[in-house]
Order: C-alpha cells, then sequence, then structure tokens
C-alpha cells in the first residue's frame, strides 16, 4: 500500500527526489502553493511542514507530522486541536543544536572578556588597558549550570567542559550527563544550581509550565558575580525582571537570543539594561543551506523508521508541547 507524503515548505523541495528511489512504497508531493496543499492535504498520511488549522481539519488519514523546528509554538498555538488528536508530531530538535552550543560559548566568552566594552572603547578611539585588566575573566575556572540537558544543553555542556569549566545541569526527565557534566539533577534542584553556577545556560525549550521560571526570586539567588546566557525562548525568563537584576547589579551581566514578545519592542527595558548582549533569535542557525539541510536529514532517517515500524526520533510529548 503506497503510503502519501506532503512535503510543504518550498526550499525542501530539493531535498526530495532521492526519497522517491529510495522509497518505492510512498508517492510524494510537493505543494507549490497553499490551493494545492489544501487539496493534497486531505488524504495525506504524512506531513512535512506546518498546516493550518483548516488543513488539518480536513486531513483525516494524516498520521503523522514532521515539523520544521524544535520549538513547537508553530504547531500548537495555531493548531491547538493537534494536541488532542492521535496524529504523531515528531520535531526538529538537534538541528540546530551545534550552532546554539557554540552561540552559547560565543556569549559567555564575550561577556567574560568584555567585548561589547572594548568594541565600545574602539569607537571613542579609547586605550583603556588599566581599566580592561581589572574586568576581563577567566572562564576556565568557572562553573557553567546548564538548565534543560537535551541536545542543545549537551552540546553547550560539552563546549564548556573542553576549555575547563566545572559542568552541572538540571532537567526535567532524567538523562544521563556522563562524560560531559558532573551532575544531572531534577529540576526541582534549579535553586541549587543557580547558587553554584558562574555561568546560568538556559537551553530549556518554553511550554506553559515553564513560563518565566527565572524571575525576580531566581535571580536574587544566583550570585552577584554570575551571569544568565539564554539559547533558548523569551517567556522562560522575566525579561523586566532580568532588566532590573541588571540595572541594581543583582547579577553581573546577562546574554540572550531570544525574548518576548518579538520583535523586540522599542520602548522594552532590555534595551538600556546594562552589560547584557542582545542577538536576535539566530542561535540556532548558520548558512541557511546547512540548518535546512540538517533538519530534513532528521525527516529522512524519522521517514525510514515510519516506514518500517520502528519508534520516531524526537516524538513531541503533546501534553507538554516539547
Amino acid at each position: 500500500m503506497t503510503v502519501k507524503v506532503l512535503v510543504l515548505p518550498e526550499w525542501a523541495h530539493e531535498f526530495c527526489h532521492p526519497l522517491e528511489h529510495r522509497h518505492s512504497d510512498i508517492e510524494l508531493v510537493t505543494a507549490a502553493s497553499e490551493q494545492e496543499a489544501n487539496e493534497q492535504i486531505k488524504d495525506a498520511e504524512i506531513l512535512f511542514g506546518y498546516p493550518t488549522s483548516e488543513q488539518f481539519n480536513s486531513a483525516p488519514n494524516l498520521k503523522w507530522i514532521q515539523t520544521l523546528d524544535a520549538g513547537m509554538e508553530g504547531l500548537f498555538a495555531p493548531v491547538p486541536q493537534v494536541a488532542d488528536s492521535d496524529v504523531i508530531v515528531t520535531n526538529a530538535r538537534g538541528a540546530g543544536a551545534p550552532m546554539i552550543g557554540e552561540h552559547a560559548l560565543a556569549m559567555m566568552l564575550a561577556l567574560s572578556r568584555q567585548f561589547p566594552r572594548f568594541w565600545n572603547d574602539q569607537q571613542e578611539s579609547r586605550w583603556d588597558q588599566d581599566g580592561a585588566l581589572e574586568c576581563v575573566e577567566y572562564l576556565g575556572d568557572k562553573t557553567a549550570g546548564i538548565v534543560g540537558f537535551g541536545k542543545s544543553g549537551r552540546e553547550a555542556a560539552w563546549r564548556c567542559k573542553a576549555i575547563g569549566m566545572s559542568v552541572i545541569a538540571v532537567d526535567r526527565e532524567p538523562v544521563d550527563g556522563d562524560p560531559v557534566v558532573d551532575f544531572v539533577w531534577p529540576l526541582d534542584r534549579l535553586d541549587d544550581l543557580l547558587r553554584e553556577s558562574d555561568y546560568v545556560v538556559v537551553t530549556a525549550p518554553y511550554n506553559t509550565e515553564n513560563a518565566n521560571m527565572l524571575g525576580k526570586r531566581e535571580f536574587d539567588l544566583m550570585k552577584p558575580t554570575a551571569r544568565l546566557v539564554v539559547t533558548s525562548r523569551g517567556r522562560v525568563y522575566d525579561n523586566a525582571a532580568l532588566a532590573e537584576a541588571l540595572r541594581s547589579g543583582m547579577i553581573a551581566g546577562a546574554a540572550v537570543d531570544s525574548v518576548y514578545p518579538e520583535p523586540m519592542p522599542a520602548d522594552s527595558d532590555l534595551w538600556s539594561a546594562p552589560n547584557l548582549i542582545i542577538t536576535p533569535h539566530i542561535a540556532g542557525n548558520a548558512e541557511q543551506v546547512l540548518l535546512d539541510r540538517r533538519t530534513f536529514e532528521i525527516f529522512e532517517q524519522n521517514l525510514a523508521r515510519y516506514l518500517s515500524g520502528q519508534p520516531l526520533l524526537n516524538v513531541v510529548k503533546k501534553d507538554r508541547q516539547y
């Protein structure tokens, strides 16, 4: 029996041709327009991409959706009925993980070596060696605390370990940290991680359970010399509380790749917060073709598993939306 596979994103079409030769039991369809997608999804069994609510409701044969991102807001927000359906959902967790790990380390190095300060000095033609000697730090003897020890957390952790840092982590699920981290604690030990870490690196995905999991109380637990690095979602920390923590000196600095809402409003307190680096939600990105290929490779692996009856990778827990 032929399995109909519908591929929505236009960028993925160039990767589809080998699949038809590799799997003779599929009908592979690429949608060139929304109108075509509306028609083709009606009898599709597998979907690569994001359906609209109307498309999902018109697809009684749909059994599996492979999304394009690690975060799940792009599916569950516009199509909430997916959560109560029998359709299996898998995501692209891991496609951007190496880039996220690299970005997290770059942020930590920028904070410890005070690159923003020196950039400002350069713009003003100022040579301040004496002042600079008082502010630069060595990462190698510091402790990194990873909040969310999934694929992105592991990529950040081994990079921290490689430069000599001690690494601890917390995660909602029981996971093995060996040989990357010294301890992986359950999430109820988040307070302990905050107290012990010199750099708190947040790679945890957003869901309704962890909205603003880091706020004024949590920042107060951190060392006044500690810094926060966020590479996941802006909703996992209280944006206003972070701005105040930086202004009051509650923590020494922060680097965030995401805020809430996005784009960040012009009147956000974060724009003018001291000792803060902001990047526009690009931690998981690289050369676009590289990320696209890595994302599609996850789909390829899962398609082979689906057709052979094996468990799929990156299955999303729909009750938690990650």
